[in-house]
C-alpha cells in the first residue's frame, strides 16, 4: 500500500527530511515537498547578498534534492490534521500520511523605515538600497545577534565610503564568552563599525530619525508562520508548533515538526536556538521517526547538540566560540582569517551534507546534545507544561 509523505517548507530542515525519506528508497513511498520557493535560499548567506559580496544567494533545488522528490511550488494557508490535507494558496489540496511542519521562520515585525535582510525579498530589497547610498551615508544595523553583526561587517567592508553603526540594547553576542566579544568588538572596529551598546531603537515612531542614519537595517530576531495555530495544532506563545521529544506533534502521532516553526516544549530542550545548525538534524529525525514507523518501530526522543558558533566579520575576518553541547561557551575561540575560513567550511558543508543525504539515507550525521535532566525528555515522553 502506497503511503504519502508531504514535507512543508524548502530550507535547512524540509530539504534535510524530503532527502532522508526519498533516499530510503522505499517503493511504497511517495515524498511530496512543497515550498513557496522556486530554487533553494542560503540564508546563512543573506548578509553576504545584502552588502553585495555574493551575486546569488540562492541554489536550485534539482542539485539539492533526491530525484524521486516531487517539488510542489505552492504555500501551505491550512493543515487539516482530522482528514490529513494541506489546503494551499493556489487553491488545491494535498493528501498526506505523514507530514512534516518545516515552514521556517522569517523577521518579527519590521517598523516602517527599517528594511529587514531575514528573507531572499528582503535582503534584495537592502541590497538595492545600500547600493543607491551616496558615501557617507549612515547605515544603522538594529540588533545584537549573530545576524545583525554579520550585516554590520559585512557592509562596512563592501562600503567603506558608508558610515555603519551597529545598535544593540544589550551586549552583542550574549551567548559567546568575555573574551571572545572583546575579539568580536575588535574586529567590528576593524572593519569600521561603531558599535553602540545600549543604545535600543524602539520599534515605533521613526527608525531612521532614532538611530540618525540614512538607511536602518533591522535584525532583532525571527518569528515564523502562524499556519500551525490557525490550523488548530498546539502551538507556544510564539506560534511555533508544540512537539513531543520524538518531534511528533503534541496529539498528532502523524504530523512531525523540525526547524525553527517548532519546539520541543520542557527545560530539557531550551538550548535548541533557531538556526539550521539546529534544523538539519531536527529535519533528519524527523524523517527518520517516519521511516521507523513505516518498520513498526516506535520513534525515538530527538537527540542533537551543538559544536560552536561561527560568525564571519567580512571575508578575511570572523570568530568562532566553540561550546558545550547545550551551546553554553567554552573558553577556547578563534578570531581572525582561520576563524573566517572556518566559517565558510561549515556554510559550504551545509550544502555537502544536503547532497549526502540526497545519495545515502542516514548519511548526515550531527553532534549529540547534553544529558537529559528529567526523566521523560530522556525516555521520549511528553514534558509536562505549566
Amino acid at each position: 500500500m502506497e503511503t504519502t509523505a508531504v514535507v512543508l517548507g524548502g530550507g535547512y530542515a524540509g530539504v534535510m527530511a524530503a532527502n532522508r525519506l526519498a533516499a530510503s528508497k522505499r517503493p511504497e513511498l511517495n515524498v511530496v515537498l512543497i515550498s513557496p520557493e522556486e530554487r533553494f535560499v542560503e540564508r546563512i548567506r543573506l548578509h553576504e547578498y545584502t552588502a553585495g559580496t555574493r551575486k546569488d544567494p540562492t541554489v536550485a533545488f534539482e542539485s539539492l534534492l533526491h530525484p524521486g522528490v516531487f517539488r510542489l511550488t505552492d504555500a501551505a494557508v491550512g493543515i487539516d490534521a482530522a482528514a490529513r490535507t494541506v489546503q494551499l494558496a493556489g487553491g488545491s489540496t494535498a493528501d498526506y500520511d505523514h507530514l512534516v511542519y518545516a515552514v521556517g521562520s522569517g523577521q518579527t515585525k519590521v517598523p516602517d523605515g527599517a528594511l529587514a535582510i531575514s528573507t531572499r525579498a528582503g535582503a534584495e530589497q537592502a541590497r538595492g538600497a545600500l547600493a543607491a547610498l551616496a558615501p557617507g551615508s549612515r547605515v544603522a544595523v538594529v540588533g545584537g545577534g549573530l545576524t545583525a553583526i554579520e550585516t554590520a561587517a559585512e557592509t562596512a567592508y563592501r562600503h567603506p565610503g558608508l558610515r555603519v553603526s551597529l545598535h544593540a540594547a544589550d551586549v552583542p553576542a550574549p551567548r559567546v564568552s568575555a573574551g571572545a566579544r572583546r575579539g568580536l568588538a575588535r574586529s567590528l572596529r576593524r572593519a569600521g563599525v561603531e558599535q553602540r551598546t545600549g543604545t535600543p531603537v524602539s520599534p515605533s515612531g521613526n527608525p531612521r530619525a532614532a538611530a540618525d542614519a540614512d538607511l536602518v537595517l533591522w535584525c532583532t530576531g525571527f518569528s515564523v508562520p502562524d499556519l500551525a495555530r490557525v490550523s488548530g495544532l498546539p502551538t507556544d506563545h510564539a506560534g511555533r508548533l508544540l512537539v513531543e521529544p520524538n518531534l511528533q506533534g503534541r496529539g498528532q502521532p502523524r504530523i512531525y515538526g523540525a526547524g525553527d516553526a517548532a519546539v520541543i516544549a520542557g527545560p530539557d530542550y531550551a538550548y535548541l536556538r533557531m538556526s539550521c545548525a539546529s534544523a538539519m538534524p531536527m529535519g533528519a529525525e524527523a524523517a527518520a521517526n517516519i521511516l521507523r514507523g513505516l518498520d513498526g518501530l516506535p520513534p525515538v526522543r530527538h537527540n542533537s547538540g551543538f559544536g560552536g558558533q561561527c560568525v564571519s566579520l567580512g571575508r578575511s575576518d570572523g570568530m568562532v566560540q566553540f561550546v558545550r553541547a547545550d551551546d553554553t561557551p567554552v573558553r577556547f575561540h578563534l578570531h581572525g582569517r582561520l576563524a573566517a575560513a572556518q566559517k565558510e567550511i561549515i556554510c559550504r558543508m551545509t550544502l555537502r551534507w544536503i547532497r549526502g543525504e540526497a545519495k545515502r539515507s542516514g548519511a548526515y550525521t550531527w553532534p549529540k546534545g547534553p544529558r537529559m535532566r528529567t526523566a521523560a525528555a530522556a525516555q521520549g515522553e511528553a514534558p509536562a507544561l505549566s
